[in-house]
């Protein structure tokens, strides 16, 4: 009886030692506040120079014909 205790005692630790580890990998990964899609962090003031280089030499050439 003394056996089985210990060893239920051993194998209750290591699924505790193995639960914890899982949650602290995936703990990041699951949603939380800091995951959340803020907009004002993908503001985009308009286009930039090589844009408009591109699309100024588009425009040129579309008016020339």
């Amino acid at each position: 009886m003394r056996q089985s205790s210990c060893t239920t005692s051993v194998l209750a630790s290591f699924l505790r030692k193995v639960m914890s580890s899982v949650v602290m990998f995936l703990g990041p990964s699951w949603d939380g506040p800091a995951s959340k899609y803020r907009p004002e962090q993908h503001y985009m003031r308009g286009p930039g120079p090589k844009w408009r280089e591109k699309h100024l030499l588009d425009r040129a050439s579309a008016g020339g014909r």
